[in-house]
């Protein structure tokens, strides 16, 4: 990359102006919403796996099952590699938390004759199991006849897991769309360069200059307007971020447990600003291999 190619490059967005500010335009726009996109599949595969840090099957006890088969049931389970630790939740216990789960739910609770929840065993599984699949395998090898009923949230999990993968696909496939769009954009602006400079490119030829010569300020330019596009992204994304994600993350938090929504980490930061040169460089390419740029006619 020469110093000429580089001025060249830079007097042919100025010659351009408007065509440029439309392509810069369109690079940030398309890396905005990729960051945007990044932001919330970060936050939430942050927030499964936290959920995932505490994976738990809650085994409900029949009514008959004595103190002996419950300890025996309960070491039994401990000896499970799969497993971490096993509680035993008493019935009243049980009928504590449900009661300071839900607000005036201990009042309505007291005015019962008996105790509705049965007893429970809450096995809490290792971290690397939060996969449904893994989960319900474990789960199944859990089930004893002692055991009422078993809960380990399998559907909820199951759909956001489909949820999050539904997510990261839209997530590609627009965001291909909108690159090749944004590419499309720098291609068109080369093509309009490369036609106005015309009868410099034929001078170029005439005193000898050689094809990468006259192609390289093209190049040069393409990649300009895609890497100030990327800059304007990463300008704008910062302030998305405060305005608009942070600005939910108490309601977020409360209702999801989120704890903070935290901002994209710097390599994916760099790797936005290298799509944009990218981007540009692509469509600037095949812009000059197309039109022959450097090629005596």
């Amino acid at each position: 990359m020469t110093p000429y190619a580089v001025r060249r490059a830079f007097k042919g967005i100025v010659e351009h102006r408007f065509l440029a500010v439309a392509t810069i335009g369109t690079v940030a726009t398309v890396l905005i919403l990729g960051g945007a996109f990044l932001l919330v599949i970060t936050n939430l595969s942050g927030l499964l796996d936290r959920w995932g840090q505490d994976v738990q099957v809650s085994c409900y006890l029949r009514e008959d099952v004595g103190d002996e088969a419950l300890f025996a049931i309960k070491a039994e389970i401990e000896a499970m590699p799969e497993v971490i630790s096993v509680r035993y939740v008493s019935q009243d216990e049980a009928l504590e938390r449900f009661g300071e789960a839900v607000d005036g739910m201990d009042r309505i609770l007291a005015d019962l004759d008996s105790n509705p929840l049965p007893a429970s065993l809450e096995v809490r599984l290792r971290p690397e199991l939060q996969q449904p699949a893994r989960v319900a395998d474990v789960a199944s090898r859990l089930s004893r006849p002692e055991f009422e009923d078993m809960d380990w949230s399998q559907e909820w999990v199951e759909r956001f897991h489909t949820f999050l993968g539904l997510l990261r696909l839209s997530a590609l496939v627009l965001g291909t769309l909108l690159l090749a769009a944004a590419m499309f954009l720098v291609n068109t602006t080369i093509r309009l360069a490369i036609h106005s400079r015309r009868d410099e490119l034929e001078i170029i030829q005439l005193v000898g200059g050689t094809r990468w010569f006259a192609r390289t300020p093209f190049v040069v330019e393409g990649m300009a307007l895609g890497g100030l596009g990327a800059l304007v992204a990463l300008a704008v994304l910062p302030l998305l971020y405060k305005y608009a994600f942070v600005q939910l993350q108490a309601s977020l938090g409360m209702l999801l447990s989120m704890g903070t929504v935290e901002f994209l980490p710097v390599p994916t930061l760099l790797g936005l600003f290298v799509a944009g040169l990218a981007v540009g460089f692509v469509g600037a390419f095949t812009s000059v291999i197309r039109s022959n740029v450097g090629t005596v006619s």
